[in-house]
């Protein structure tokens, strides 16, 4: 054995020994490490399976939730739009209304100023023709030096109204 070593020739014999030798080596592996050692490679090849299986489903669950997070966000910023032009609405609206009211405030007070105009100068008309209905009494009075009967002072005060009434 020691000729092996420092490189001397080997017999035909010592070949076929080594040679049965290596062939009852890989029966015995075969038999009692091959199938252990392929179980190890079955189950290292199976774990990294599941593993790039994992990363994927983990991929496609981060692409659905980023899709899911970008329809949110937009569908907020359609909301959040659609308020504002609610709310831009509504104050139109109010806007409006209130122009309304004011406008109708304004007019309902201008008719009433008129309504109000119009009784001053009905007043202003009865006490002017009582003052005159007075007066005319007193210069008639003193003009024709006797008492006028009361058809008589109303047709003259009618008369006298009438020709104010007709200077306006």
């Amino acid at each position: 054995m020691y000729g092996l070593v420092l490189g001397e020739s080997t017999s035909a014999g010592d070949t076929i020994f080594v040679l049965v030798s290596f062939l009852l080596l890989l029966l015995v592996l075969k038999k009692f490490a091959w199938k252990p050692l392929m179980n190890i490679m079955e189950d290292r090849e199976k774990q990294i399976a599941k593993n790039i299986d994992s990363a994927e489903n983990s991929r496609i669950e981060a692409n659905r939730l980023a899709v899911e997070s970008k329809d949110s966000l937009e569908a907020t910023r359609i909301e959040a739009s659609a308020i504002i032009a609610k709310a831009r609405e509504n104050g139109e609206n109010i806007q409006d209304e209130m122009l309304v009211k004011a406008k109708a405030e304004a007019e309902r007070i201008i008719v009433d100023a008129k309504k109000d105009i119009e009784l001053e100068k009905q007043k202003a008309i009865e006490s002017v023709k009582n003052d005159v209905s007075h007066l005319s009494i007193d210069i008639a009075t003193k003009l024709i030096g006797k008492e006028l009967t009361s058809e008589d002072h109303a047709a003259l005060i009618d008369k006298y109204i009438e020709g104010l009434a007709d200077d306006e």
